[in-house]
C-alpha cells in the first residue's frame, strides 16, 4: 500500500510539473534594441520607445514606438484557437483640457496575413478599447467597443482565443498587470485563414514584449487526470482499511 502511494503522490508531481512546463508564455517578439527583432514582419516599423517614453514598462523593456499608422504583420509568429496572446502597451493619455495630448491608437492584429486582419485597438485618442475587421488591412469604424480612458503609462493587454476560433477576447490591466480596468468580447468570428499577428500604431504608442501562452500538451492533462484518479483511489482504499 505505501508503495502505491508514493507511486500516486510521484504522478501527481509528474502531472503537475508537465502542466506547468506545457501551459507556458513564450515571448515571440522582444524588440530587442527597439526594433522588431522576430524574423517574417513585412515591413520595419517603430522605432525605440525610449525615446519617446520616459518610463519604462513593469518589465524594464520599452519596445518600440508606432506613429506611422503603417501595418506589418508577421505570420512566422503562430497564434491559434485556445491561445492567448499578451503584451505590454502604452497607446499615450487620452486628450484632456490640460495635457495637450494627441492621443493615438495601439492596434494588435490576430488571423494576419497578407489579406488583412482582425484587431483590438487601444485608442486613447477616442477614449475607447475597440475592435476592429481590418480585412485588407483597412481600418473602418469599430464595430464593438467599451469606454477606456488612458493615462501616460503602460497597461497590460490580453487576447484569449476561444478552442474554435469563434470568440476573442480583450482583457486591459492596470500597470500592476492584476487591476482589470475593462474587457471586450467579439463573437461570432469567421474560421481563420491565417495565424500570424500584426501590429499598427499612431501617435507614437508603444508596445513590448508580445507573449503567446502554448496550448496545453493532451498526454500533460491525461497523465494529471490519471494520477489524481489514482490518488483518490489510494485515499479511498486506505479509509476502508482503516474501518
Amino acid at each position: 500500500m505505501m508503495n502505491l502511494k508514493k507511486l500516486s503522490l510521484s504522478l501527481v508531481f509528474t502531472g503537475l510539473l508537465m502542466a506547468q512546463t506545457t501551459v507556458r508564455a513564450d515571448i515571440v517578439e522582444a524588440f530587442t534594441g527597439g526594433q522588431l527583432s522576430t524574423p517574417g514582419w513585412s515591413n520595419g516599423i517603430g522605432a525605440d520607445a525610449s525615446i519617446y517614453l520616459s518610463t519604462a514598462a513593469p518589465d524594464a523593456t520599452y519596445g518600440i514606438a508606432l506613429s506611422e499608422s503603417q501595418w506589418s504583420y508577421n505570420t512566422n509568429i503562430s497564434f491559434l484557437p485556445g491561445e492567448t496572446l499578451s503584451a505590454w502597451i502604452n497607446p499615450g493619455p487620452t486628450p484632456t483640457a490640460d495635457n495637450n495630448a494627441q492621443g493615438g491608437r495601439l492596434f494588435v492584429g490576430f488571423d494576419a496575413g497578407a489579406n488583412g486582419a482582425q484587431s483590438f485597438v487601444a485608442a486613447s485618442d477616442t477614449s475607447q478599447l475597440g475592435f476592429q475587421d481590418n480585412t485588407g488591412y483597412a481600418t473602418p469604424n469599430f464595430s464593438n467597443s467599451v469606454a477606456q480612458t488612458y493615462q501616460d503609462q503602460w497597461y497590460y493587454l490580453t487576447i484569449a482565443l476561444s478552442a474554435d476560433g469563434s470568440t476573442a477576447t480583450a482583457s486591459l490591466y492596470d500597470m500592476d498587470g492584476k487591476t482589470l480596468l475593462s474587457s471586450l468580447t467579439e463573437t461570432g468570428l469567421s474560421a481563420a485563414t491565417d495565424n500570424g499577428i500584426a501590429l499598427r500604431g499612431s501617435g507614437a504608442a508603444a508596445i513590448t514584449s508580445i507573449a503567446i501562452t502554448a496550448v496545453p500538451v493532451p498526454g500533460a492533462i491525461w497523465m494529471f487526470a490519471s494520477a489524481m484518479g489514482l490518488f483518490g483511489f489510494v485515499a479511498k482504499r486506505r479509509k476502508t482499511n482503516l474501518i
